[in-house]
């Protein structure tokens, strides 16, 4: 018969074991929560700032009633807060450690699969998108940039110095902007195409124009990343 001290030790591991599980299982719930397509999507608009379900729904394309499961999933492993005004809630990422999240699981998936590299590919080379990008370090102060997100998102939060002109309002306002300087255009983030989009009809009109290969989801990853260096 063991001794008692041997049952001791074996409870103790036991013990150990199953509160490991429990941490392992814990975070889990936070990783499944962003393992799905719809609720990825969600969470790079939502890093433009807050939208209503609806406003959400409408610009991902899914039914209401999906949109606001996905989003219930989300709020519920804590990555995302919501606002009532009235009658409308609205939804907006927790903090711009999720953006980091997000960007992270990107940037692994574009580096281990070559699935994904090729899906993306395939969309960023419509003919639409032609064109060539430009690193975000690579910008100067010399060259104009362009956010060609809705104005709601731009007034949410952009980058320093640029300005506004959505995608849908450039055929009409593409005079604006300065024929001797470097055009440089971004829009939500590495996986939107408006910017490659914007910076080939600006190319048509003679500008020379680039899109920045990143967007806000990754500028807002950045900023977790400079607090966290603070810290």
């Amino acid at each position: 018969m063991p001794h008692l001290s041997q049952h001791c030790i074996f409870y103790s591991m036991d013990f150990r074991n199953t509160a490991k599980g429990d941490v392992f299982d814990a975070l889990a719930v936070v990783v499944k929560a962003i393992a799905n397509g719809h609720r990825l999507e969600l969470v790079e608009l939502m890093a433009q700032g807050e939208h209503s379900v609806e406003e959400l729904a409408r610009m991902s394309g899914m039914a209401v009633t999906t949109t606001s499961a996905h989003l219930q999933n989300l709020k519920q492993a804590g990555l995302v807060r919501t606002r009532r005004e009235r009658t409308t809630i609205y939804y907006q990422l927790a903090g711009d450690d999720v953006a980091e999240l997000y960007v992270a699981a990107k940037r692994v998936a574009l580096r281990r699969s070559p699935a994904l590299r090729d899906t993306l590919d395939d969309y960023l080379g419509a003919p639409s998108a032609a064109g060539g990008t430009i690193d975000p370090g690579a910008v100067t102060e010399s060259m104009t940039v362009v956010d060609v997100r809705p104005r709601s998102e731009f007034d949410t939060g952009h980058f320093p110095g640029a300005i506004s002109i959505p995608l849908a309002d450039l055929p009409a306002r593409v005079h604006e902007l300065p024929a001797d300087r470097s055009v440089v255009v971004y829009c939500r983030g590495e996986f939107c195409r408006l910017a490659r989009e914007a910076a080939h009809l600006m190319r048509e009109h003679g500008l020379d124009a680039v899109a920045m290969d990143e967007g806000v989801v990754e500028w807002r990853a950045s900023k977790a990343v400079a607090l966290d260096g603070v810290a």
